[in-house]
C-alpha cells in the first residue's frame, strides 16, 4: 500500500514539475487541475525530451493536437483509439479524438502518444472538419523503441508518434479519423 502511494506521489510530483516548467510544453500552459491537460503536458514533455529536433515544428506550427495515449490492437483486423486536445498558438481551443480501423497482415498491440502539427490556419481548419483519411502502414514496434512520423509537412500537416509500450508487426491499410470539438461546445 505504501509503495502504491509513493508511486502516486512521485507521478503527481513529476506532473506538477513538468507543468511548472514552461520550456517543457511549448507556449501552452496546462491547467494542473484538469487530468486531460496534465496528461497532455507530460506527453509533450516526453516528445521534446526524447526528440529535441522536433523543436522546429513547435516553433513553426500554427497549432497542434496532442493525444497522450492511443491504444491499438490488431489480429488481421485492428483498431485504435485515443483522446487529447488541440492548441492554437498558446491557447487550448478544443478536444480531439483519434480512431482507426485497419485490415491486412498485422498482429500485436501497442500504446503510443501522437502529436499532429498544423503548419497554418488552413491546415487547422481542415482538421476541424473531422473527415476520414485512408492510410497505408508498415512497421514493427518492440517495447518502447522508436518514433515514427512524417519527415516534413504534407498538405500542411506533420504527424509524429512515440511508442510507449507494445509489440506489433504490420503491413496494413486503414481508415483513420480525427474528430474535433471546440471548447465552447462543451466537454
Amino acid at each position: 500500500m505504501i509503495t502504491r502511494m509513493r508511486k502516486k506521489a512521485i507521478v503527481y510530483g513529476a506532473i506538477l514539475g513538468l507543468l511548472l516548467n514552461t520550456s517543457a510544453v511549448a507556449d501552452w500552459q496546462a491547467d494542473s487541475s484538469d487530468k486531460k491537460q496534465a496528461k497532455a503536458a507530460v506527453a509533450l514533455a516526453k516528445f521534446k525530451d526524447k526528440h529535441p529536433e522536433m523543436e522546429s515544428y513547435f516553433d513553426q506550427a500554427h497549432g497542434y493536437a496532442i493525444i497522450p495515449g492511443v491504444t491499438r490492437v490488431a489480429i488481421g483486423f485492428g483498431g485504435a483509439y485515443g483522446r487529447g486536445l488541440v492548441v492554437e498558438g498558446d491557447n487550448l481551443i478544443g478536444w480531439t479524438s483519434f480512431s482507426q480501423f485497419s485490415s491486412g497482415l498485422q498482429l500485436g498491440a501497442k500504446y503510443f502518444s501522437m502529436i499532429v502539427f498544423f503548419k497554418d490556419q488552413a491546415a487547422l481548419d481542415e482538421y476541424k472538419k473531422s473527415q476520414m483519411q485512408f492510410l497505408g502502414q508498415a512497421g514493427v514496434d518492440l517495447a518502447t523503441v522508436g518514433i515514427s512520423g512524417t519527415p516534413a509537412y504534407s498538405d500542411g500537416v506533420a504527424i509524429f508518434a512515440i511508442t510507449r509500450l507494445g509489440l506489433m508487426a504490420e503491413f496494413s491499410y486503414s481508415g483513420a479519423r480525427f474528430k474535433y470539438k471546440a471548447i465552447e461546445s462543451g466537454d
